[in-house]
């Protein structure tokens, strides 16, 4: 990540190190949090929010609900985070995160032992990663799913 003006571990640091993660501006995440600039700067410096503004900008940020509270309690939210977005800010489909998204979700299946569920899966993704040209990309994460 890029330098932040907040303090390490901060809400605000934080913020910024998930809006890198995202591949955000801070104009890109106030539209997606519904929010002006303005109460976005308020929310990182601390200042107290209406619960709606939180949920807002946890899912902008794709935060489970509760991370900004926890946040503040001084839990690091790495395990509050969903998956990365799968759309790109202008709307077009990330396809190297859409496969690795269901690459995740292939070994799981199969961790969870729903071979046939994984199986189908990670076909799913081989068919997407040949259609979008990301298949050498992803070529050892897929392997690595299918094992």
């Amino acid at each position: 990540m890029g330098e932040s003006e907040y303090a390490e571990g901060s809400l605000g640091w934080w913020i910024d190190f998930r809006r890198s993660q995202l591949g955000l501006t801070l104009v890109e995440l106030a539209e997606r949090a519904g929010m002006s600039r303005e109460t976005l700067r308020n929310a990182a410096q601390g200042r107290r929010m209406r619960a709606a503004n939180k949920r807002r900008l946890e899912d902008a940020l794709q935060w489970q609900a509760g991370a900004i509270d926890a946040i503040a309690r001084g839990a690091d939210p790495a395990g509050l985070v969903g998956p990365a977005p799968i759309r790109r800010a202008d709307g077009s489909v990330d396809a190297v995160t859409a496969v690795r998204t269901l690459l995740d979700l292939a070994t799981s299946l199969r961790a969870a032992g729903d071979d046939a569920e994984a199986e189908e899966t990670l076909e799913m993704a081989t068919r997407l990663a040949r259609r979008q040209g990301v298949l050498a990309q992803l070529a050892d994460e897929i392997t690595a799913a299918g094992a």
